[in-house]
């Protein structure tokens, strides 16, 4: 069989066949089907530059927009070198853009000719890509973002381009960077690091089998089913605390896997550098407790006790963002209303917290990350506040790098950007 690209070699050497009219009726028949082939080649190019350009553009208008202290001048010679690098690799380099700003708008248009490979047989030498974005000039407003990242043993293993984990580590704290030079004064992070448990600092008296004043640090299961669904703060009923594991005979265990890896919940912070250095020291331990690491970011954004340095939900200034990394399903058991701990359970917990931190004003956004399990990736998607803005499929170190960069893009127009 004929391969596509042997086409025109092999049209050529028909061409010459003086063997009556099947030569000529073969070459009337063939240009067809050869311009049909190769449009849809070059189609396909036409979309995947059109979608590369208005990303570039919404990018770099995103840019101007969150550049703070600029004159408009200067905003568009921020965007204009934003879309020139986000440009500078492929074949959509020599572009022609045009950004204007107005009544706290910024607006820009995006062109050009892109020339085509088969079409031009048929006449067709190439197609105009063009985008088209407006965003408005930023608001005032602030960002509490948790940060609950999967730190089970299978995040040591490597994947095209590095371990799974490193690569984790390297773009979350480009985010951190990223946000905290756009304005240090209006973003906060809070880290929890999860496996089977999460290892944390809290008051005795929310920690089943803790008495007097003070906090208590160790690791720690989820609460008891209902509580562990909501935020709201414990009381004195021993089934809205928080409880230590138990090994086999009912003895507390060794946490000492939790602190050698220095896998510590951390509130909301304005301490970057503090928050990087963590994460940098951080190293996978143990198994898989999704719903876990969620109830304690719910916690951390929470108003209410016992993390206290988030501000009310009802603040109006501040917007409250959950990012969920996970490469692996459920494997830790949970307090459900099946009674005992199931797997299933934390399962269940997980599409009831998603749909409890929502109803708050809380957004969510996830990361399947290198996550075979369908069932889990759609969870993981329906957890989300917009799937389409919000969800994200990472499959090897550059795709994780290129989600957090398009998470910074998303929370840059939530947060600092007045809709």
């Amino acid at each position: 069989m004929t391969r596509l690209a042997d086409l025109p070699g092999f049209l050529k050497r028909f061409g010459k066949n003086q063997k009556g009219n099947v030569a000529i009726l073969f070459a009337l028949s063939a240009i067809p089907v050869f311009l049909a082939a190769g449009a849809s080649i070059d189609y396909a190019r036409y979309y995947a530059g059109e979608t590369k350009l208005q990303a570039a553009l919404d990018s770099a208008a995103l840019s101007a927009a969150a550049a703070h202290n600029l004159t408009n001048a200067q905003r568009i010679t921020a965007a204009n070198a934003a879309l020139k690098e986000n440009l500078k690799q492929g074949e959509l380099a020599e572009v022609t853009s045009a950004f204007t700003i107005k009544d706290e708008t910024v607006y820009a248009t995006a062109e050009m000719k892109l020339p085509t490979s088969f079409m031009a047989v048929g006449g067709i030498s190439e197609m105009l890509l063009s985008a088209v974005t407006e965003i408005a000039i930023p608001d005032d407003k602030n960002a509490e973002i948790a940060l609950v990242l999967d730190y089970s043993h299978s995040m040591t293993e490597k994947i095209s381009g590095g371990v799974k984990y490193i690569a984790m580590k390297n773009a979350a704290k480009r985010l951190i960077d990223d946000l905290q030079q756009a304005n240090p004064s209006k973003v906060k992070f809070g880290l929890v690091p999860f496996s089977n448990n999460v290892y944390v600092t809290l008051p005795k008296a929310y920690v089943l089998g803790q008495t007097g004043s003070g906090n208590w640090t160790g690791c720690t299961l989820d609460r008891p089913y209902p509580a562990n669904l909501t935020d709201a703060t414990p009381t004195t009923n021993n089934n809205t605390k928080w409880g230590q594991p138990e090994s086999p005979g009912g003895a507390v265990p060794n946490c000492s896997g939790y602190t050698s890896n220095k896998l510590f919940v951390k509130p909301l912070t304005d301490d970057f550098n503090g928050l990087k250095s963590q994460i940098d020291s951080m190293t996978p331990y143990s198994n898989t407790h999704i719903a876990l690491g969620v109830e304690f970011g719910f916690h951390l954004l929470s108003d209410n006790a016992p993390f206290t340095n988030g501000v009310s939900y009802s603040d109006k200034k501040t917007e409250k963002i959950m990012i969920v990394l996970t490469d692996g399903a459920q494997t830790e058991g949970a307090f459900g209303s099946g009674g005992g701990r199931s797997a299933n359970q934390g399962k269940s917990n997980l599409e009831v917290l998603c749909e409890n931190a929502k109803a708050k004003g809380i957004t969510m956004m996830t990361i399947a990350y290198d996550l075979n399990d369908t069932d889990t990736r759609k969870r993981l998607r329906n957890c989300t506040t917009d799937p389409i803005k919000h969800f994200f499929v990472a499959d090897d170190t550059a795709a994780v790098a290129s989600a957090f960069d398009n998470i910074k893009n998303v929370i840059t127009a939530q947060v600092f950007i007045s809709k």
